[in-house]
């Protein structure tokens, strides 16, 4: 069976000195990522700092993707934990009535540390996917405590013909292999983060995401293009050099893009300011993530300025 491989580089959202959207800068971003060939989430709670966008600044991330990528790469809406069905259900209609490629269906945060049963699960699941036509991704992010059982996708896979994919954030290889034998010859399976991204390939699935991608979209493109070309030098490579740039990020809150953003504003690419109550990493600290991630030599970038 073909099996179509891909990288879904999740984007942040540059904000000015200001506290305001850029829309020059963002767009800016979006060129760069459309022009390596890799997939794009845009409005996530992560990357994409999408708890601190209004509804008006959202309606404006969505309006600014589709101009930028429809029918370039595929542009998806990613959002935030919703506490109700309704919040995931308009998050859902908003991404359709725009006309994004697809939506993730985000994990369902009902408060206080509780977590949602199977039954209860379900029924979210069953309710937000009725409501919209648009293609929708399930997530499964063990490593942020949310996790759906197999047996619950299968289940929703088999009802409902709008489910396009699967991600599944955590370490565990022997549950996506069972997934991939399961709903692989009916959905796209990729893992969130790119720790697993050889292990989903090799064992039949079809790729990865993450915000790595923000700074150098031709590193994680590569490790996708290596591993179709059978190329194991390039993909060793390759997939070395995200794992040592995404250990880089990982001491700063990884997906918070504390060090992203000051990290590309230092090459001159258009990083923008984080949103309180996030903060960037100090200018010292910058100096020693620039220092390393100098060395590593990573494709598709502007010189930087030496490190301090």
């Amino acid at each position: 069976m073909s099996r179509k491989r891909y990288v879904i580089v999740i984007s942040i959202t540059p904000f000015d000195g200001a506290g305001r959207l850029d829309e020059t800068a963002f767009r800016a971003h979006l060129r760069r990522l459309a022009e390596a060939g890799v997939s794009v989430y845009v409005g996530g709670s992560g990357s994409g700092e999408g708890y601190a966008l209004s509804f008006e600044e959202r309606e404006r991330v969505f309006a600014i993707a589709v101009e930028e990528l429809k029918g370039k790469v595929p542009i998806a809406a990613m959002g935030c934990e919703p506490h109700l069905p309704s919040e995931m259900v308009e998050f859902l209609r908003r991404a359709e009535h725009h006309r994004l490629d697809f939506a993730q269906i985000f994990s369902l945060d009902i408060g206080h540390s509780a977590k949602p049963t199977p039954r209860e699960l379900e029924q979210y699941y069953s309710t937000v996917i009725d409501a919209s036509s648009i293609p929708v991704y399930l997530s499964s992010h063990y490593s942020a405590g949310y996790f759906l059982s197999i047996d619950l996708i299968e289940k929703l896979v088999r009802r409902f013909p709008t489910i396009a994919g699967v991600a599944y954030g955590g370490p565990e290889v022997p549950y996506i292999d069972e997934l991939i034998r399961r709903v692989g010859d009916r959905v796209d399976v990729v893992c969130a983060g790119p720790a697993n991204a050889v292990n989903v390939l090799s064992l039949g699935g079809n790729g990865f995401m993450g915000g790595e991608g923000n700074l150098s979209p031709q590193l994680v493109a590569s490790v996708i293009t290596a591993f179709e070309a059978s190329d194991m030098a390039l993909l060793r490579k390759s997939f070395s050099k995200l794992m040592a740039f995404t250990a880089i990020q990982k001491r700063f809150g990884g997906s918070s893009m504390r060090a992203m953003k000051p990290l590309m504003n230092a090459y001159g690419l258009p990083g923008g300011t984080l949103r309180p109550p996030r903060l960037p990493i100090t200018p010292e600290e910058l100096a020693g993530v620039l220092r390393q991630t100098i060395e590593l030599d990573l494709p598709g970038l502007p010189p930087a300025p030496r490190a301090g």
